[in-house]
């Protein structure tokens, strides 16, 4: 089968990394397997070292890349003609979309037409999703909220294939927590208003004195500058440079967590997370924010809790229990490692597969 997918960019975000991951399975298993960018990583703001290494490990599995060109977002009559012109080229036969100015440059295209809604909040007004159901054969949803929240603007069913990660890559990576004397607590993801890092501090400045020296947040990931620079000054503001640290994007994440003892996640607004599930199958127990599918995989793994969004003070209180109980951390990352299993890019790809050839019958 020749599977095109087309994503934003080369980069570092959820939706990139587990459409690289899942195109390399369908790749192993004979599928001729495209994936179009939207932008290169500069267009797009992103690291471009990265990209590169993205780039190269995709053209490594076998798996073909084209950029149809930033230009297009301006001028989507480009894109609607450089998006046929290679589907036809490369015989494509199924066209699947995470975003939605895939949908409209293959609007042209004469093949089925997959979307995968990667956030819980819909972009779109329901008029638009009305004209994107007359170029949609087949919905997905990350997650079972991503799902429901998508089918309420569409009136449609849309099928839930939850993210994944490669297991693969946390071979040698993966260990049970125990309570340690400095607790390393591990963030990742862009530095973006939505990922709300600053309720994270405000729940930092919450902590009694001895929490705070029993810990260190590492937080990794790229973003606004402006951002990171508002954070910086919070962090200087309220005498949080002991405790914060910003490492900058990092291209082994499985090492990272690795190094790590616990994972935060304070966002207002998510899918379901790669870095969640990244989290979960290094082993590591989990304080994330009742977003997006994010309860889901803490109830399915019972390796950590869910807190309300927006809440600094109970994700203090949540961080003090993990930090002064002796068993909980344990407890949480047995389940975690316990509990891997269920989200492997192999059973994701599986999934593609078949409703692939369900549209294709």
């Amino acid at each position: 089968m020749n599977i095109m997918h087309i994503i934003s960019a080369p980069a570092s975000g959820g939706a990139e990394v587990y459409v690289k991951d899942m195109a390399k399975i369908l790749a192993a298993e004979g599928h001729n397997v495209h994936i179009v960018f939207l932008s290169t990583a500069a267009d797009a703001g992103r690291d471009v070292k990265y990209a590169e290494k993205f780039i190269s490990d995709l053209k490594s599995s076998g798996i073909m890349t084209y950029i149809i060109g930033n230009e297009t977002r301006k001028k989507p009559w480009l894109g609607v003609a450089r998006l046929r012109k290679y589907i036809i080229k490369n015989n494509i036969d199924i066209c699947h979309s995470h975003l939605a100015y895939g949908i409209v440059f293959s609007a042209l295209s004469r093949v089925p037409v997959v979307y995968t809604h990667h956030t819980i909040k819909p972009r779109w007004d329901k008029l638009t999703y009305t004209i994107f159901n007359s170029l949609v054969d087949e919905y997905v949803g990350i997650s079972k909220n991503c799902a429901e929240a998508l089918s309420l603007y569409t009136g449609r069913k849309v099928n839930t294939i939850l993210n994944a990660v490669s297991e693969e890559k946390f071979v040698g990576y993966v260990r049970t927590r125990k309570l340690e004397d400095t607790v390393k607590i591990a963030m990742v993801g862009q530095l973006t208003i939505p990922k709300d890092y600053i309720t994270m501090l405000q729940a930092l400045t919450l902590l009694d004195i001895d929490v705070q020296e029993k810990i260190k947040v590492l937080i990794a990931g790229e973003g606004d500058a402006k951002y990171k620079g508002e954070l910086l000054d919070y962090i200087k503001e309220n005498n949080l440079n002991h405790i914060v640290d910003f490492v900058g994007l990092k291209t082994n994440i499985p090492k990272f967590l690795y190094e790590a003892d616990m994972f935060l996640l304070s966002s207002s607004s998510e899918g379901l997370p790669i870095a969640l599930l990244e989290a979960s199958i290094s082993g590591l127990p989990c304080i994330v924010t009742d977003v997006g599918g994010c309860a889901e995989i803490i109830e399915s793994s019972k390796n950590g809790v869910t807190v309300p969004h927006h809440n600094p003070q109970e994700i203090a209180n949540e961080i003090a229990k993990f930090v002064l109980d002796n068993t909980l951390i344990e407890r949480f990352s047995t389940n975690a490692i316990n509990n891997a299993h269920k989200y492997s890019i192999n059973k994701a790809a599986q999934l593609h597969i078949e409703l692939y050839n369900s549209i294709l019958k």
